[in-house]
């Protein structure tokens, strides 16, 4: 049993044999969370991996929990997209903020600001150093793994 297993729709029984299964068993896709960032991406430094926990209000789209190896990171960016709108008959400057992690066979995006906010706001401002510490945490990780 492990944190991406949900047992909300398991039985007694079924609880009662995963809880008496041996260890041995139980550990064949372990994720030991060492480091996280908010619960948008966790980090096992032990296992050399990292989880998106794919939570729907960061995903745009329903998916399960994804884990991958520090190896399998090609890249890691940030991607703000910016517009100018006239918004209460005054232009403004509204953007957009998402990461996007590169593996070697498939891409994910996190996206921390979905809908085009004013770029001058306080929730814009900590959602790209939070995107900016994202980046930088699993440049570190994929670093690590290079040496």
């Amino acid at each position: 049993m492990n944190f991406s297993q949900t047992i909300k729709r398991k039985t007694k029984a079924e609880l009662l044999e995963i809880m008496k299964a041996p260890l041995e068993e139980n550990k064949e896709e372990t994720f030991e969370i060492s480091r996280r960032i908010n619960q948008l991406i966790f980090f096992d430094d032990y296992n050399q991996q990292i989880c998106l926990p794919n939570h729907k209000k960061y995903t745009k789209e329903t998916l399960k929990p994804e884990v991958y190896s520090f190896s399998a990171i090609v890249d890691c960016q940030l991607v703000e997209e910016q517009i100018e709108r006239v918004v209460k008959k005054k232009p403004q400057q509204l953007g957009c903020i998402k990461v996007v992690l590169t593996f070697q066979n498939e891409s994910r995006d996190i996206w921390l600001i979905p809908n085009y906010i004013n770029i001058d706001s306080m929730a814009y401002k900590t959602m790209r150093s939070l995107a900016k510490n994202i980046v930088v945490e699993v440049n570190q990780s994929k670093e690590v793994v290079a040496c």
